[in-house]
């Protein structure tokens, strides 16, 4: 889904080319030096602009309401995790790893399951006497093969029974990729759905009542536009915020064993009070329910991207003790792409204008990430935080947030670490976590794969929920 990345915007107003894709001061530095922090930014600053913060305290992901300011370096002191330990200092956890090294770690194996699962051809296995999954504003189906991904990890048979969205675009390429097209509905909820405190519909019956009571896992990605500080107009105050409601009123009609919902960071300011309701609701129906807004690179993701994710479970609360996994970078998603030669829009990246060529060109000749303000257009020379926008990609740092314009070097740190071009949509789907079994080689068009792509969940965000779900016994 479109959103705004890591950082926090200054309060100006970008020009229409500018849609809101920037880094904050000192984002451009290279992160692999990491100079001593202020002593002011070695504690809880709720007021301090988000720069490398991640949403957890030192050693655990965080159990309050507000994102902590955590410096990058590590020092013996400092609390790290490993899978099956809450909290260790990294010398600990160097004992531990030096423990395990008669055979592969789980960071090992995670490792490599991630990578494989990204560059897998065929997609998971479904199994219809397992955990039924049901996606509403399922777009493409990244939070569905996240879950399938996690249940089939822990041996767990699993399979989507119902994903919905209003878009049929994005749908067709999760029926194609699933080869089951039974299971999704091209549906807007806001004209099915009745509210919460009402008797069950007819339409309502039709559609969900194939859905196991009590025992389905429930994921939902609502259109996050209405949240997103790339909108300017109606931010926190839009209609579809209230498009939150209408997951307790499925809820309600399917009674999920558990209940995942990701969004965009700032989600919880919406003057509708959008999450607010949705968790009252929730709670009225017997469930527990926690948030958090997690750093998606500590799970695995590579990119700055952080979401708020919202978790509703049966009988006890849902424990936010997930694994704190090593950075992933551009390097590590698409370097066997460098080479690939496809012919479809896919693997074709956009064509620049010959001025944006020769700014792509001055980037490689002055081994530059960062396009100085003298060679930008008019419109972007003022002060600005949009230090991302006409920037190159470094290989050995993540991504910057994947958005729909990242095939125009005026819409973010688009820019190939390596190649003189921007992003292929192949290149920002390895990026956004989306397999190479997903189906969209067969979209023609450019801006409907721009469009799924940046509009996509990650799926390893939903893998590693849905792991720690089955962990603790809560599906």
């Amino acid at each position: 889904m479109p959103e705004t990345p890591v950082d926090v915007h200054d309060g100006s107003t970008p020009c229409e080319h500018d849609i809101g894709v920037h880094d904050p001061p000192g984002r451009e530095t290279d992160r692999s030096i990491h100079p001593e922090p202020p002593s002011s930014c070695v504690q809880s600053r709720p007021d301090h602009p988000l720069r490398t913060g991640v949403a957890t305290p030192v050693g655990a992901h965080d159990s309050s309401s507000r994102l902590w300011y955590v410096w990058p370096r590590l020092s013996a002191a400092r609390p790290v995790s490993l899978p099956g330990v809450m909290s260790m200092t990294l010398h600990e956890a160097q004992l531990t790893l030096t423990a395990r090294q008669d055979g592969r770690t789980d960071i090992d194996r995670r490792y490599d399951s991630d990578r494989a699962f990204l560059r897998d051809p065929a997609p998971p296995r479904q199994d219809s006497t397992g955990t039924a999954v049901v996606d509403l504003f399922s777009s493409l189906g990244g939070l569905t093969y996240g879950a399938l991904k996690g249940l089939e990890e822990a041996n767990r048979p699993g399979h989507l029974r119902l994903a919905i969205d209003n878009d049929p675009a994005p749908l067709r390429v999760l029926g194609d990729t699933l080869n089951d097209a039974r299971s999704i509905a091209s549906v807007d909820l806001r004209s099915l759905l009745v509210p919460i405190a009402q008797r069950t519909t007819s339409a309502e019956r039709d559609l969900f009542g194939g859905v196991p009571r009590g025992s389905a896992l429930l994921l939902a990605g609502p259109p996050c536009q209405g949240h997103s500080a790339l909108n300017n107009h109606t931010r926190h105050d839009d209609p579809r915020n209230d498009l939150y409601l209408s997951i307790a009123r499925v809820a309600r009609l399917i009674e999920p064993k558990a209940i995942v919902v990701e969004n965009v960071q700032w989600v919880e300011r919406d003057r509708r009070s959008a999450v607010a309701l949705c968790a009252s609701a929730l709670e009225e129906l017997g469930y527990e329910v926690t948030s958090r807004r997690l750093d998606l690179s500590r799970l695995g993701v590579p990119q700055t991207r952080i979401r708020h994710i919202l978790v509703a479970t049966r009988h006890q609360a849902f424990r936010w003790n997930l694994p704190h996994i090593t950075t992933r970078d551009v390097r590590w998603t698409i370097e066997d792409l460098l080479d690939h030669r496809g012919t479809s829009a896919f693997d074709l990246p956009s064509r620049p204008s010959p001025e944006n060529q020769a700014r792509i060109d001055w980037l490689f000749e002055h081994d530059a990430h960062d396009l100085p303000n003298r060679l930008r257009p008019p419109c972007h020379r003022s002060e600005h935080s949009y230090r991302s926008m006409y920037g190159r990609l470094r290989w050995y740092q993540p991504a910057q947030t994947i958005t729909s314009g990242f095939g125009s070097m005026g819409q973010g740190r688009y820019v190939h670490p390596l190649r003189r071009r921007t992003l292929t949509p192949h290149e920002a789907a390895r990026l956004q976590c989306l397999p190479d079994f997903v189906s969209l080689t067969t979209e023609t068009r450019k801006t409907a794969l721009s469009t799924m792509i940046g509009n996509a969940a990650p799926p390893l965000m939903a893998t590693r929920i849905v792991e720690a779900l089955i962990d603790q016994a809560l599906i």
